[in-house]
């Protein structure tokens, strides 16, 4: 990506929705204390039970310009676009109450937007552990443009590691699904991240990834079950934004070649549940015995 003129200093809001956590919630701000330069705001949609987060917030008080917003409705995706409707910052982000970033994480966000105004879209790179060994030089310009569907699923986004103008954003009707995402009842609680991403895409928004920056955060799926949500999930996605064939079978035989690259025993099951959910089967099956029970009560 070739640099532009920066079109002056952008700041960072932050919006972090949150339930049921203290410890890991604490720890992202503590990292976010740590930055080298701070970010304009924190916009905290609390989920919880009234007083929940009041040691913690009344802990942080003066040292972070933190926007404490508590509210009474369910779901991550919900939480998190109404954090970004009243966000006041050129930049939104969305970190997970359980991920933290690096000292220089919202420093060098903030020069990549700066160093080309025509960046719509940023993924950071991530890390599942802080002391990490870095897979890039830093000297080095990582920056990756994305261009097709498949350069976005080798991005490997993850709500976390996304940082967004707030004017490419109010392009979209919405930022994120709210049928879909964590805390949400429908059964592929999953994808509203590349299904935001996927949206951005088609509207010619500038998108990169740059391995340089990075965020720490984990990925474990915690079970088979939730696997086969997450490819249930990759399933719908597909659908919804007319994907086409060619990218199903890729989703699809994707499980199965990284079962090959790296064949282990241990492997098996959650390569068979993830074809299983990415195939639709499941999906199909519900949305009948949804119609089907719809029919009856007629």
């Amino acid at each position: 990506m070739a640099p532009k003129k920066p079109a002056g200093r952008v700041d960072l809001s932050l919006v972090i929705c949150t339930y049921g956590r203290t410890k890991q919630l604490a720890e992202v701000i503590q990292s976010i204390r740590c930055q080298s330069v701070a970010p304009k705001e924190i916009i905290i949609v609390d989920q919880n039970p009234p007083g929940f987060l009041d040691n913690l917030l009344e802990d942080c008080a003066g040292k972070l310009n933190i926007v404490h917003k508590r509210v009474s409705f369910t779901g991550a995706s919900k939480a998190r676009n109404f954090g970004a409707s009243i966000a006041t910052s050129d930049l939104i982000a969305f970190p997970d109450d359980d991920c933290t970033y690096r000292e220089d994480t919202i420093k060098n966000v903030i020069r990549a937007f700066e160093r080309d105004d025509e960046l719509g879209v940023l993924i950071a790179g991530k890390d599942e552990i802080l002391n990490a060994t870095p897979k890039v030089n830093q000297a080095e310009n990582a920056m990756i443009e994305i261009h097709t569907i498949l350069d976005l699923f080798r991005a490997k986004a993850e709500t976390s590691n996304i940082f967004a103008r707030k004017k490419v954003l109010s392009k979209l009707e919405y930022i994120f699904d709210v049928n879909i995402g964590p805390g949400e009842v429908t059964e592929w609680a999953s994808n509203e991240e590349t299904d935001l991403l996927v949206r951005l895409l088609q509207k010619n928004v500038l998108i990169a990834k740059d391995e340089t920056i990075r965020i720490i955060h984990h990925s474990c799926q915690g079970s088979l079950k939730k696997t086969l949500q997450y490819g249930m999930g990759r399933y719908e996605l597909i659908k919804r934004n007319n994907l086409g064939i060619f990218i199903y079978f890729i989703n699809l035989l994707q499980p199965i070649a990284r079962l090959i690259l790296n064949p282990r025993l241990k492997y098996i099951p959650t390569c068979f549940m993830t074809i299983i959910g990415r195939s639709g089967l499941i999906n199909t099956l519900i949305s009948v015995w949804k119609t089907k029970n719809l029919a009856r009560t007629r």
